[in-house]
């Protein structure tokens, strides 16, 4: 039997900016409605140069009770 990642199992949601840099990454159970609060939510950040400075999750933490359709309106830290 092989072993799968936790992550690997979940729904991933991903939303680019118009230079192609990944912004926010959600992650939920499959079959997860993007209205639900069941989503863990990322954000990137990037400097002038388009990289990478910055990882961030919504309210600070790693809990899956956000909204992905609310994304935008959570604080990131």
């Amino acid at each position: 039997m092989s072993y799968i990642p936790a992550d690997i199992k979940k729904t991933q949601v991903l939303e680019y900016d118009i230079d192609g840099n990944l912004l926010y990454q959600g992650q939920a159970q499959p079959g997860s409605a993007k209205n639900e609060a069941v989503w863990k939510i990322t954000k990137y950040i990037y400097n002038v140069d388009n990289r990478l400075t910055d990882i961030l999750w919504a309210d600070g933490n790693l809990k899956e009770d956000k909204i992905w359709d609310n994304r935008i309106n959570y604080n990131y830290s």
